[in-house]
């Protein structure tokens, strides 16, 4: 039995200087995704081909995949991470004040910033006392860092015969680094909206329903846990309203509780 031992430490005192490595790479990969123009700690992502990743993070993740075995081997299972994401509409000409100071715009005018957890609180509470800004989904999952996770409130809709679903929807992967997170994020708002055709002399007036994207954004972001990201568009319209999406990201950690301590010659419980 002492020999096994001896020989598991010293297989983890030869795998370690590689995982070592392995972690430093993909630290320093984390930081050079960023770049300059990265809005601190934002990426923005193309939202075409259903916005794979940019090439560093998906050497970064394949490192990570590489190493797990080892990792896990070392400090055990990965950590569970609780998500929650508050889309809000605010109507036009109301609730220009909630929004936080923008850290990064994208080329298409979306803009975001990385907020801590009490800024996350204060964001929510002025959305409360907002007239005109209705949060109107807040989906949450728990799911294991790494592991690809879905949010979404659908609703559905007939159309030409088929029902079709229609909401919020984000899509996330995310990555524990010490107290922050590192997550890739693809999130889109759709509606149904009923178009009224106006009567002819030959037909009535009837109504077709089809489904419109409000909002949609890609993007990788660090975040410190209990904190998260926030994201707002740009209307296309001065009457057209403005979508916030809202992710905060939090480490789950659970550790048993030890039996109590026994006292020397009182018999076990």
């Amino acid at each position: 039995m002492i020999h096994n031992i001896r020989r598991e430490a010293k297989a983890c005192s030869n795998i370690l200087p590689l995982v070592c490595v392995g972690l430093v790479l993909a630290s320093s990969l984390d930081r050079a995704a960023e770049g300059p123009g990265a809005g601190a700690r934002i990426t923005w992502l193309s939202l075409t081909q259903s916005s794979p990743p940019s090439k560093i993070a998906e050497l970064r993740r394949d490192i990570l995949t590489f190493l797990e075995p080892l990792r896990r081997k070392l400090f055990g299972d990965p950590d569970m991470v609780l998500a929650t994401a508050y889309f809000v509409s605010i109507s036009p000409a109301r609730g220009q004040n909630v929004f936080p100071s923008a850290t990064s715009t994208n080329v298409d005018g979306t803009t975001a910033c990385v907020l801590s957890a009490t800024q996350i609180s204060q964001l929510r509470q002025r959305i409360q006392n907002t007239e005109g800004a209705n949060e109107f989904a807040a989906p949450r999952v728990t799911a294991f860092e790494g592991v690809r996770s879905t949010l979404s409130v659908s609703r559905t809709v007939q159309i030409g015969g088929t029902n079709t679903a229609y909401g919020p929807r984000l899509d996330l992967v995310h990555h524990v680094n010490g107290t922050n997170l590192h997550m890739r994020v693809i999130a889109d708002v759709t509606e149904a909206v009923t178009n009224v055709l106006p009567a002819t002399a030959d037909a009535p007036a009837t109504e077709s329903v089809n489904i419109r994207t409000m909002f949609q954004s890609a993007l990788e972001a660090r975040v410190p846990n209990g904190g998260g990201v926030a994201v707002w568009n740009r209307p296309s319209g001065k009457a057209d309203k403005t979508y916030l999406m809202i992710v905060c990201p939090t480490i789950q950690t659970n550790f048993a509780a030890p039996p109590p301590a026994r006292k020397h010659g009182s018999p076990p419980q």
